[in-house]
């Protein structure tokens, strides 16, 4: 196999990861709450995917009923017990539909037999408890997992050379290195890590989340205009240390290819229904199990949101 064969597959696995960012932060842009959350199966870099995975590239994945565990890990102080954000990405490939549910990290759930918050689930048993937590929990079958380290993301911000962020308010943490001032600016990656962990604002954890889901999405919009391929190799490269996977190459590729029709066609955007209760004085999600079955089902007639559409499948 060629060294550019290899480049290409990678470039397509890493298109796909950035496919499933965008598709993250368009969870949030409907809700605020954007939690995540680890999925079991054996860990699987992005790289040794690429170098295991053989076959034509020609080769396609089918999606019928389909669904992705996509979990953002803090990774902070080298711990990487903490989840920022879990969603659940759902495809049904006959009808080129997509749905996102959002499941807020403090959803109040069993693991193990007894109720605890959802993003607890990670810290006791890894991404195989966390995501055998949610497939009992939600009723359904999780194929796949994305896990994204979000401390992996910013090398990927300096690998692009920054992104633009407009700063709404004045950061100010000296004792976390953190001294933002509001307005449009060119951030570097760890200027970007402080924007996003920042919780000085009214929305506390929840403007955190939107931050981070902002991050995602510029990111995306960068490497995908990206042409340089030094920049594109050390993408890649940073790709397949920071975020692990076990999608196979084909069903990357699949997925690149479906991308396109389910934009077109619309995201179906949930949040899990419920609300906030205190119980024992803690504060919990409470969901709404009376409504779960309508969320985790997909319209029985396509749904335009034309009005959140993103070109990436355009010239």
């Amino acid at each position: 196999m060629e060294k550019g064969e290899i480049f290409d597959k990678r470039q397509v696995i890493l298109v796909g990861i950035l496919i499933l960012l965008i598709i993250a932060y368009f969870t949030f842009d409907y809700y605020f709450r954007l939690p995540t959350r680890p999925n079991p199966y054996q860990d699987k870099q992005i790289g040794g995917n690429v170098a295991d995975e053989k076959g034509n590239d020609e080769d396609k994945a089918v999606f019928h009923d389909f669904n992705i565990l996509i979990l953002g890990l803090d990774g902070r102080d080298g711990l990487n017990d903490r989840t920022d954000t879990i969603i659940l990405a759902s495809l049904d490939g006959d009808k080129k539909l997509g749905r996102l549910l959002s499941i807020p990290r403090d959803t109040r759930v069993k693991i193990k037999g007894s109720w605890d918050k959802v993003n607890a689930a990670y810290v006791y048993g890894g991404v195989e408890l966390a995501q055998k937590t949610i497939e009992d929990f939600l009723d359904v079958r999780i194929d796949r997992y994305v896990i994204i380290n979000f401390d992996g993301l910013i090398k990927m911000v300096d690998a692009v050379g920054g992104i633009e962020v407009d700063v709404p308010v004045r950061m100010y943490k000296p004792l976390e290195g953190i001294n933002l001032k509001p307005g449009l600016q060119h951030l570097d990656g760890e200027q970007v890590l402080a924007y996003a962990r920042f919780r000085g604002t009214p929305g506390g954890d929840i403007d955190r989340a939107a931050r981070q889901q902002e991050v995602l999405q510029l990111l995306a919009e960068k490497v995908l205009k990206t042409a340089n391929p030094t920049r594109l190799a050390e993408l890649i490269e940073i790709a397949g240390k920071e975020i692990k996977t076990d999608l196979s190459f084909k069903e990357m590729v699949a997925l690149f290819r479906l991308a396109g029709p389910v934009m077109e066609n619309g995201l179906v955007t949930e949040v899990l229904p419920g609300s906030n209760k205190l119980i024992d004085e803690i504060w919990y999600w409470e969901p709404d199990l009376s409504q779960l079955s309508a969320v985790l089902s997909f319209p029985r007639e396509e749904i335009n949101i034309a009005s959140h559409n993103i070109g990436i499948m355009e010239e």
